[in-house]
């Protein structure tokens, strides 16, 4: 899966450009409060369903997308991708070792 959320993310670099760090955490926070709204709505809060319709699983979907092709860019601009893959493992390992995996 992530795999497919970097080559959108290369196809979008061809298409716009890179982008700074600054520029990417700025979309990652707003693409946070996207998905936050999408949550908000699937749990009834507020006048969401009212002023929304029922919650639609595709939206929640994407704004989902969105925030993880914002954090990929960051391992990409900062090539984190070791070290990422090392800290997934040690969570890993460490869960296993509590027997919780």
């Amino acid at each position: 899966m992530l795999d497919k959320i970097n080559l959108i993310n290369k196809g979008l670099e061809k298409k716009f450009g890179k982008e700074d760090p600054f520029r990417i955490m700025t979309r990652l926070l707003e693409e946070c409060g996207e998905l936050a709204q999408q949550v908000n709505h699937f749990e009834g809060s507020g006048l969401k369903q009212l002023k929304m319709g029922e919650p639609n699983k595709q939206k929640l979907a994407k704004e989902v997308q969105d925030v993880i092709r914002c954090v990929m860019q960051i391992v990409d601009h900062y090539q984190l991708q070791k070290e990422l893959k090392e800290s997934i493992d040690k969570s890993i390992k460490e869960l296993g070792d509590e027997k919780l995996l």
